[in-house]
C-alpha cells in the first residue's frame, strides 16, 4: 500500500522536538509512525499520520520546513520470520531498503 510520509528538518537543540510533538498535539494530528536522523547539527522528523495534505499544510503555514514523499507500507503478520518473509520478496525483486518504520496495527485485524 502506498503512504504518504512527511519529513520536517529540525535544528537539533533542546525542545525543538517537544515543540513539535506539542504542535501537532494542539493541532489534533495524530502521528502513526515517527522516526528521527540526526547529526549535531539538525535532524529529520519523519511522521506518518492520517491526513498528510493537511498536515503539511498546517506545517508549512506555520514556519516548519518539510516535504511530503510516498513510501510503500507493507502490512505483516506478527509471528516469527514474517519480516524475513518479507524482505526476501524485495530482495528478489532488487529492491533496497533505505530505512524503514514499525507501527502496531491499530486495528487489531492481522
Amino acid at each position: 500500500m502506498n503512504i504518504k510520509q512527511i519529513s520536517v528538518f529540525m535544528e537539533n537543540k533542546p525542545g525543538n522536538l517537544s515543540k513539535f510533538t506539542k504542535f501537532l498535539a494542539e493541532n489534533k494530528v495524530d502521528m502513526k509512525a515517527f522516526q528521527i536522523v540526526d547529526n549535531s547539527d539538525y535532524g529529520i522528523v519523519r511522521i506518518i499520520v492520517d491526513d498528510a495534505y493537511d498536515t503539511v499544510t498546517l506545517l508549512k503555514d506555520n514556519g516548519w520546513i518539510c516535504n511530503m514523499t510516498e513510501v510503500v507500507g507493507v502490512k505483516i503478520p506478527d509471528v516469527a520470520g514474517e519480516m524475513s518473509k518479507a524482505l526476501d520478496v524485495l530482495d528478489n525483486e532488487g529492491i533496497s531498503i533505505e530505512y524503514a518504520y514499525t507501527f502496531p496495527n491499530r486495528n487489531n485485524d492481522g
